[in-house]
């Protein structure tokens, strides 16, 4: 978790309100839709912010110029307060003592020391957290709101992903079929050729030998070579392929591509130089049988050992057994099929249980969190989740460029649209 995104200039520079000695009067002076401003808060937020400006040597703006930025963002503050405390969001005592300990933790100090710190620069620790509640409040109301307009298109993924990959170099190993069409052909032979490649498309998408059907058929220069058209980048293949090959995985044929020479087909045997992501998956079903106040965990378990032996004798189907029996409403009407997943998914005895199995077997019937199962261990397998993986990075580079700015233009809608009323001079 990064506390500097999340507390903001509380986990940076510590936040805090000092607290004073001498007994304050407070006075009202500002209304905010249902909630008011302090002049407590206000001269609290002033000697805060001097007191950081002095510790970091910098120069101390103009009294008024300070004091007009301060007073406008504690109404900004106030106003996204009552929004969370609209939408609900609470910070328990355990949660914020908690965040309060990391925020000590990076700065290499137990809480207790972290207090004595605090107090040696005259900062009220109780002060200190009720501040950083409202903070974190304040920070979770504006990420859910403002993460839920922002907008990202595949195109802009699209486009990040390519920068991504110029900057790998990635190299693509391509097989290539033209079929060349004469300067002169007309409209008629023009289809005619287009519908032999269509044709030779076909071939190869239902398993045809790409190299035989290349040298039988292809007019380019790699026809001897069965279409090898060798290691390419995206700047050393023609620029009609470059936006085709960008969207295929290994294996796959592009459709029919049309260029001044004829129709083209490209079939990606390997793509080297990007980082794959590959992911450990396992196949497998089950059968979930949950205890209540009619099956007792007794029950539950009897009734599983007896549809594993029926299974093991031939008696029953597993996938029968599992849409009448299971109380999985994910997987029961699949006939307890739970797919290819990653085994860290599974509750840990079910995890656990799953991995003692060898192909095919079904374990003996036990009990994770859900209730009582048996599960059947259908195979495993390294799945390529590269291109997966890298629309995540891109999705998560946009969010983060855009929010900053989205940031600020929710902040100004919220604030026109707020009631503010400006009861008193703030001094």
């Amino acid at each position: 978790m990064n506390l500097t995104r999340i507390f903001g200039v509380t986990a940076i520079s510590l936040c805090a309100s000092f607290a004073t000695s001498a007994e304050v009067v407070d006075k009202v002076i500002a209304q905010v839709d249902e909630d008011v401003v302090l002049q407590s808060e206000l001269d609290r937020k002033m000697n805060q912010i001097r007191s950081q400006l002095v510790a970091r040597g910098g120069q101390m703006p103009p009294e008024d110029v300070l004091k007009k930025e301060i007073f406008d963002s504690l109404i900004l503050e106030n106003i996204q307060l009552q929004m969370a405390t609209r939408a609900g969001v609470q910070i328990s005592d355990p949660e914020l003592q908690y965040f309060a300990a990391q925020i000590a933790k990076q700065r290499g100090l137990s809480v207790p020391e972290f207090r004595l710190e605090l107090a040696s620069q005259g900062i009220n620790y109780e002060v200190f957290l009720n501040d950083l509640r409202s903070e974190i409040m304040v920070n979770r109301v504006r990420e859910g709101i403002v993460n839920q307009r922002i907008q990202i298109s595949d195109k802009e993924i699209d486009s990040i992903i390519q920068t991504i990959d110029s900057q790998q170099k990635i190299e693509y190993h391509l097989g290539h079929i033209l079929i060349q069409v004469p300067e002169d052909a007309d409209e008629a032979l023009i289809k005619t050729y287009q519908d032999k490649a269509n044709d030779l498309r076909r071939q190869i998408e239902s398993g045809g030998d790409f190299a035989v059907l290349a040298s039988n058929n292809s007019d380019g220069q790699n026809a001897q070579n069965g279409g090898d058209f060798g290691w390419h980048t995206d700047n050393s293949m023609p620029s009609l392929f470059t936006d085709v090959v960008y969207y295929m995985d290994k294996g796959d044929t592009s459709s029919v591509i049309r260029s001044p020479s004829g129709f083209h087909i490209l079939k990606l045997f390997d793509k080297r130089g990007e980082e794959q992501h590959m992911v450990y998956q396992v196949n497998a079903r089950h059968i979930l049988v949950q205890p209540d106040v009619i099956t007792s965990e007794e029950d539950a378990q009897k009734l599983l050992t007896q549809l594993r032996l029926q299974i093991l004798n031939g008696e029953k189907d597993f996938a029968n057994l599992a849409k009448k029996h299971s109380k999985d409403p994910g997987s029961a009407n699949l006939g307890g099929d739970l797919g290819w997943q990653s085994p860290n998914i599974y509750d840990p005895t079910f995890k656990d249980e799953l991995s003692k199995l060898s192909l095919n077997e079904i374990s003996q019937p036990f009990k994770s969190s859900f209730g009582w199962h048996i599960v059947q261990y259908l195979g495993d397998r390294q799945e390529d989740q590269t291109t997966e993986m890298k629309r995540d990075q891109a999705a998560k580079i946009l969010r983060q460029r855009k929010f900053s700015e989205e940031v600020e233009t929710w902040l100004r809608e919220i604030r026109d649209e707020a009631y503010v009323k400006k009861v008193v001079e703030e001094s």
